[in-house]
């Protein structure tokens, strides 16, 4: 679904609940008798505002907190046959024409309790229930020139509209919140639970764009009071100067959702805290799956309401060996297994070894659809001279090797820009520079030194040293930079490498800044465009494209297959776009991961979503058996 750099340690926070030992002092007094969660992150939670959403990381925990008005079902599988309301009441009215999609929102869904919507007499914050015309703001700051949305934005421009909504905002002062006061035509209030969508084309995806959390209903109060006032020190409010004002929700206390969770505590790169919502709707666990999931104990708990767990804490852990020390001391129910001990927990068959079976652990291994990939800034005059030099350096990396000794072999080799799942990647089939070949590798190097001599980009005859960018700065990170520098350098090529932490990196890529960065796709949803979409050249100054690749004959056909539904000619459309793609390497393709997470039996209901997000409210702790096994409090 959006931007990554490991996908395995957000998966793990995702599913990860610990015994309450954690818990010290005056917090363990405030939680006696609940059942609280806990977990550990490993990369940077970028924004706790859904706007500004676009990494794995944070959506993850946003997940929990804000709602769309569709989501997946949790259990059910294809994804794309199961996208079901949340805040809608019932699936869209679509017009024959497909432009036009009015929904009706489900009545009584409230919000967080915050002060921004003023206190009760008893000094308690207030609450109000959603409206339509809170998801009409969402979408103005979506599209707002003020506030950085780029991936959100580029999912939404087909809305009529907001592209001219978007151009208004930009005469406007960065703190003036009045521009959210304009009409857009393409989004509208017809009544306050009814909302209206209109189309400038057809959108076959745009089912799937409204199950993002990016697009959650946002109150005008919070707007107003969190980013308009600040405190006066005598315990009122005074306005900001509009010049000063910030665009975006940063704080713990300024997050104002629907949630089952509210955000309690976020302290950057160190601990953030969610708590049960008590003003949440009544919610019911799943009570059908797919075939197979009554036995695998998914249905023990069909009918029953949600959520199930009052508390989740999870700690800033950037080491995943630390992780792993927490899980064998029991004071963390799930982890991701460190590359070190890998193969004294899983054996040769890919199963859990018996000794980890006997302490009451089991396992589960999925994949994503995901593709990892070091990314080639077409802007920068060295990469994007040399289409030779590009395919060089493809043909260097031995993905087989690096598979092997940086990730167990937990995934396998992408060979072209799709995941293998998705409709599309048979008939292109792998690229002609998604392999290790060193012999065709020296020979595009012979022919990329000339192509950049040509240009006078050549220093002293060789080609100048190049720089990768990292999203990541621990020990395993510089490991696979290590790895990197050494493959590049059996064709010659010299590599400086930069650790950066996951915001930096994002920072230093949507300023154009890197020559070449590790990153991947996850997908947002499950369909080709979705990943086709981040080579279209319009995309680049969306922050989509962040290749800032264009080709005029790839523009065109992503402009038709863009329209049309699900069809067999579509599929074969995708298909020699991905070609296009595979021959002219604005991507040198790595892997499409495989997932390894281990679960201690007392945690229940895990069944890993490909896409969706907002599950923890199904997850349980069987709190009897945590105990009988040595995870109890002390």
């Amino acid at each position: 679904m959006k931007w990554f750099y490991i996908i395995s340690l957000g998966v793990v926070a995702a599913l990860v609940a610990s015994p309450m030992f954690f818990l010290e002092g005056a917090e363990k007094d405030k939680y006696k008798g609940k059942v609280v969660r806990y977990g550990t992150y490993g990369s940077a939670v970028r924004s706790v505002d859904p706007a500004t959403c676009g990494d794995t990381t944070s959506a993850g925990f946003q997940g929990d907190i804000y709602e769309g008005l569709y989501t997946y079902h949790f259990l059910k599988r294809p994804v794309q046959n199961w996208v079901i309301p949340q805040l809608a009441a019932e699936m869209p009215k679509i017009s024959k024409d497909g432009l036009t999609y009015r929904i009706k929102l489900r009545s009584g869904v409230k919000y967080h309790r915050n002060p921004c919507f003023g206190l009760d007499e008893k000094g308690n914050p207030k609450t109000r229930t959603v409206k339509a015309e809170d998801f009409v703001l969402s979408f103005k700051r979506i599209a707002d020139y003020h506030v950085s949305t780029g991936l959100a934005w580029a999912f939404v421009t087909r809305i009529k509209g907001l592209k001219e909504y978007r151009k208004k905002t930009r005469k406007y002062n960065v703190g003036d919140f009045s521009r959210y006061n304009l009409e857009v035509e393409g989004v509208e209030a017809i009544d306050d639970l009814t909302l209206e969508f209109k189309l400038a084309e057809p959108f076959p995806q745009f089912r799937y764009v409204l199950a993002m959390n990016s697009y959650a209903p946002i109150p005008r109060e919070a707007v107003d009071y969190w980013l308009g006032t600040e405190d006066d020190g005598k315990g009122g409010r005074k306005a900001i100067p509009k010049d000063k004002r910030a665009t975006e929700f940063n704080e713990a206390r300024q997050v104002v959702g629907t949630g089952p969770y509210i955000l309690a505590d976020w302290v950057r790169k160190s601990r953030i805290v969610i708590e049960r919502n008590p003003d949440f709707r009544d919610d019911f666990y799943p009570t059908e799956g797919e075939p197979g999931d009554k036995k695998a104990g998914l249905l023990v708990d069909a009918g029953k309401k949600a959520p199930f767990i009052d508390v989740l804490q999870y700690d800033f852990a950037s080491q995943g060996s630390s992780g792993w020390m927490l899980f064998l001391t029991k004071q963390r129910d799930a982890t991701g297994i460190p590359a070190d001990v890998f193969d004294t927990v899983i054996n040769p068959d890919k199963e859990l070894e018996k000794k980890w079976q006997k302490k009451s652990i089991y396992f589960k291994s999925y994949w994503q659809p995901s593709v990892y990939w070091i990314v080639f800034n077409m802007e920068d005059e060295v990469i994007g001279a040399s289409k030779s030099l590009r395919q060089a350096l493809c043909l260097s990396f031995d993905v087989e090797s690096y598979l092997k000794v940086i990730f167990n072999n937990r995934g396998r080799r992408a060979v072209n820009i799709l995941p293998k799942s998705f409709k599309g990647w048979k008939e292109a089939g792998p690229g002609p520079y998604c392999k290790f070949d060193l012999k065709l590798a020296k020979k595009k190097i012979a022919e990329a030194k000339k192509e950049l001599a040509a240009k006078g980009l050549l220093k002293n005859g060789k080609i100048p040293q190049l720089t990768l960018d990292f999203g990541g700065t621990d020990s395993e990170m510089s490991k696979r930079a290590e790895f990197f520098r050494q493959q590049f350098a059996k064709i010659g090529v010299r590599m400086k490498t930069s650790l950066n932490d996951w915001p930096k990196l994002q920072e230093k890529v949507n300023n154009k800044q890197c020559q070449m960065y590790t990153m991947g796709w996850h997908a947002d949803y499950p369909d080709a465009e979705n990943f086709l979409q981040l080579y279209y050249s319009p995309n680049i100054e969306k922050q989509t494209n962040n290749s800032n690749y264009s080709n005029e004959e790839f523009d065109r056909l992503y402009e038709k297959i863009r329209v049309m539904p699900d069809t067999p000619e579509r599929t074969k459309l995708y298909a020699k776009m991905v070609n296009i793609i595979s021959e002219d390497c604005p991507v040198m393709l790595l892997t499409e991961p495989q997932s390894y997470v281990l679960i201690y039996g007392w945690v229940k209901n895990v069944k890993p979503h490909p896409i969706g997000y907002g599950y923890a409210k199904y997850r349980r702790i069987d709190t009897a058996l945590r105990h009988k096994l040595g995870g109890r409090e002390k």
